[in-house]
């Protein structure tokens, strides 16, 4: 390799913010494959700026605004320009001004994008990183042809084939994404009540659970995996699981009722960008609301923790695993993926819960869950630490409570 994959050691002070959860979940070989993956994507940045030929332009310094105006490229494809300068510039290639609307400058010629040799050097860390890879790399070849307007990213990169991508990367073999659902499945089983207060449901079958946008299932099987592990499984009364999309909803409930026999488990479609009240979900039922990669395309954020909150009965949980960026501006580098699709960037901004697209900081997130009316709000791990000691650790699950006797 021209430039030799050399990942910074890894800070064993950032384990200590993990003791939550089991040892393991974040071993040595994850963290060595989550490093080459940031490469992956930086070198794949490198690969589209130079297929688009932007080189002439950053050499002269330019801006976003500039650059679409020149190439005549679909005004709702800026997130997705302003993120690739945006990654140029945080791996070194280019310079960022600090003005509101910056210019971007490259400081030297582009190094030669080494992703064959990374892509093998990935499967080599960990084969069972491939659903990523494959992914990123129909992201990149995507990327080009979404920015310069020949196809939306969701015509992309959802047609035909590439549904199968979708399914291999969001799976719990899929070591890059499963950290996701393993957190957070940790977190809710952490704080389900163990013994019903006074005058509550027995124990046994005492558990109402409502999961929100469930996709294949790859959340409810971590989640329903670790109360079993815990014998908690049979506290279960209720497993309501929702997903819009009627085929992903058909698979995910087959296979989780074959995989956990007896379990009460229902399924309806659900979206959580309208109120629940006209889609059959009642008020007040549920012990635990469960979401994992979804509350970041809430189209009005505050309208939708709110309606999850109703749902709530009083004093229980939502449990958002939700990938969270660790300083503003910061790039991570499953977003060369989002940044294409529109239902990652076209939602609604809000000064008191939202004021960006996609993925939000901690500080964010406490922001908005508050103003929406929850209270004990914890993120575990806490990634305000975890950023002192590991800088792209994104994964996290969001906790979140309805207060006692609260509307």
């Amino acid at each position: 390799m021209l430039v030799p994959f050399l990942p910074p050691p890894r800070n064993a002070a950032a384990d200590d913010l993990l003791r939550e959860f089991p040892d393991g979940l974040f071993s040595n070989r994850l963290y060595e494959a989550c490093e080459l993956v940031e490469r992956y994507v930086s070198d794949w940045t490198v690969a589209i700026a130079q297929r688009l030929t932007l080189e002439p332009e950053l050499e002269r310094g330019t801006t976003v605004e500039e650059i679409l105006a020149a190439r005549t490229y679909p005004v709702e494809e800026r997130p997705a320009l302003a993120w690739l300068l945006a990654r140029l510039a945080e791996v070194g290639h280019v310079d960022r001004s600090s003005a509101r609307a910056p210019v971007f400058r490259l400081t030297r010629a582009f190094p030669t994008p080494e992703l064959a040799e990374l892509h093998a050097l990935g499967l080599a860390i960990d084969p069972a990183i491939a659903p990523t890879l494959a992914l990123l790399d129909a992201a990149g070849e995507a990327f080009p042809k979404v920015l310069t307007g020949a196809a939306t990213g969701e015509q992309a990169l959802f047609s035909g084939a590439r549904m199968q991508l979708w399914l291999n990367y969001f799976h719990n073999a899929n070591p890059i994404y499963a950290i996701n659902n393993r957190l957070a499945a940790g977190a809710a089983a952490n704080r389900l009540r163990v013994e019903p207060a006074a005058g509550a449901r027995a124990a046994h079958g005492s558990l109402r659970i409502l999961e929100v946008g469930a996709g294949a299932g790859s959340a409810a099987e971590a989640l329903l995996d670790e109360l079993r592990d815990r014998g908690r499984l049979g506290e279960v009364a209720e497993y309501r699981l929702t997903e819009p999309n009627a085929l992903l909803r058909r698979r995910a409930s087959r296979a989780l009722a074959a995989r956990y026999p007896g379990l009460p488990l229902t399924d309806q479609a659900y979206d959580f960008d309208h109120a629940p009240a006209g889609q059959g979900l009642p008020e007040a039922r549920f012990d635990l609301v469960f979401a994992v990669n979804v509350l970041h395309v809430a189209r009005n954020l505050r309208a939708s923790l709110q309606w999850l909150r109703s749902l709530l009965v009083p004093g229980g949980w939502l449990i958002a695993g939700e990938c969270q960026r660790l300083f503003p501006l910061q790039t991570i580098a499953i977003e060369l993926i989002f940044e294409q699709l529109r239902s990652f960037t076209q939602v609604e901004l809000d000064p008191g819960v939202r004021s960006s697209h996609g993925f939000l900081t901690p500080e964010q997130w406490q922001q908005a869950l508050a103003a929406t009316g929850f209270a004990d709000v914890v993120s575990v791990p806490e990634l305000v630490r975890m950023r002192e000691h590991y800088a792209r650790f994104f994964s996290g699950a969001l906790c979140a409570r309805r207060p006692e006797g609260g509307s």
